[in-house]
């Protein structure tokens, strides 16, 4: 399961770009998020050379929650990730293998002063790493990923 998860609002036509980089800060690929007409929104996925990786596509659930479907750059299915609001707050996310096989799952918070946290954990609860987001002055957000014991493993900025 990829660490590389960024949560965001996005407004009806709107677009959100996302780049990803090493703990070195070399570029390692991006992202674009764009709504989709009648809602929902599908994010493309490309390496570092732009080149397409995949994509996925995200919509809401009756009743309430999130359904997120991964494609890779073919169109075949790689997985699914289902979402829903945790009473107190924050919200779980849950990830799927195409053939429907848990995968793992993560857990988002809010954290005092601003920003939020999400740690990772494998199919057997077991944690295999962390992200912090926060707002950038100007706009935009910044992820910060961690592995198990805390060591910086990369980040993203999205717009």
């Amino acid at each position: 399961m990829t660490l590389m998860v960024v949560v965001f609002a996005i407004t009806a036509n709107a677009q959100y770009s996302t780049n990803y980089y090493n703990q070195y800060g070399n570029s390692i690929g991006s992202s674009t998020t764009r709504s989709n007409y009648g809602g929902g929104y599908t994010t493309d996925y490309y390496n570092q050379y732009g080149a397409s990786t995949g994509s996925a596509t995200t919509r809401s659930n009756y009743g309430g929650g999130a359904t997120t479907n991964y494609y890779n750059q073919y169109g075949s299915s790689t997985g699914s990730a289902s979402t829903h609001s945790n009473y107190g707050g924050g919200y779980t996310t849950n990830y799927y293998d195409s053939y429907g096989a848990s995968t793992g799952s993560s857990t988002t918070r809010s954290n005092y002063g601003g920003g939020t946290t999400t740690n990772y954990y494998d199919q057997y609860g077991r944690s295999i790493g962390s992200s912090t987001t926060r707002e950038n002055y100007g706009g935009g957000t910044s992820t910060t990923y961690y592995d198990a014991y805390g060591n910086n493993i990369g980040s993203s900025s999205g717009w």
